[in-house]
């Protein structure tokens, strides 16, 4: 008789073996421990839930559109910053940072944004990155018969619509964060014009649902803030003339004279820094 060695051999799953550091970052909040986002949307890959329907697609952003949105959001808080915003009076800023683009944050985003979470509007629980432990997040809806969406366009009016809770602002409020009430609607302007806020990364979706046989049209936009703002307790920003107080001694940006520290172009910053495995997620890059 013949001898015959068996030889079992064990296939371990390769799932581990390009490991999602996001897994690692959780966030620890006052009565529980949360997931990650990009942790919990694993799975799909990051990718289109099933909300999303049949016609979803990314809307990727060039560095033009990221240019433009970051650039909006400097203009609007160099206003603030110089005392020009006459919406109840809002007083300088002492110590507003520029803005600057980063490109894990907008992915982040990217990854929440592909969940379609449009109507109602719902924000995700951890978004954090391992240079920001509390990052901030402003969600705007577009919901239209027509599907001819212009991107910046949408992205200024989304903006803009933020912005605009100043007038609900009042200017002594700026001393303090508080929960206002469910009646007053500021928190996207204030996370705008935190002045610690430094970094900004936004992402858009396209996707579309039927109600009462008309197809409507979906835009959600994304923008993710580090390091993130409305912390209760402490002030929007410190009060007094322009730059009169920069974090780390830094100068007076020379095209936002309000604002504090160098400008950089989203070109010239982090554009090759991809950091979310592209197994994670299931973008194609610029």
């Amino acid at each position: 008789m013949k001898d015959f060695i068996l030889i079992v051999v064990t296939l371990l799953p390769l799932v581990n073996c390009i490991q999602n550091k996001y897994c690692q970052l959780s966030c620890d909040f006052v009565t529980e421990n949360v997931s990650h986002t990009v942790c919990d949307r694993e799975f799909e890959s990051c990718g289109p839930s099933a909300d999303c329907g049949p016609d979803f697609q990314v809307l990727h952003l060039d560095d033009n559109t990221r240019q433009y949105v970051l650039d909006l959001h400097n203009h609007l808080r160099n206003k603030v910053a110089t005392g020009n915003e006459t919406r109840n009076e809002q007083p300088s800023a002492a110590n507003m940072m520029v803005m600057k683009y980063n490109k894990e944050l907008e992915n982040i985003a990217q990854c929440w944004a592909n969940a379609c979470h449009g109507s109602p509007l719902i924000h995700d629980h951890c978004r954090r990155t391992e240079e920001y432990e509390h990052v901030g997040q402003n969600l705007g809806f577009i919901n239209s018969s027509v599907a001819d969406f212009d991107l910046k366009k949408s992205m200024k009016l989304l903006v803009t619509l933020w912005y605009d809770e100043v007038q609900n602002f009042d200017n002594e409020w700026v001393n303090e964060t508080d929960d206002r009430g469910p009646d007053v609607v500021v928190g996207h302007y204030t996370q705008m014009v935190w002045a610690e806020t430094s970094e900004i990364g936004c992402a858009t979706t396209y996707y579309t649902s039927v109600a009462n046989d008309t197809t409507w049209h979906h835009l959600l936009l994304v923008c993710n803030y580090g390091p993130g703002g409305n912390y209760l307790g402490l002030p929007v920003y410190e009060v007094g003339e322009p730059c009169s107080n920069c974090p780390r001694h830094l100068k007076n940006n020379k095209k936002y004279k309000g604002l504090c520290g160098e400008s950089e172009t989203v070109a010239k910053g982090n554009k090759s820094i991809l950091l979310l495995e592209k197994s994670l997620l299931g973008l194609t890059k610029d």
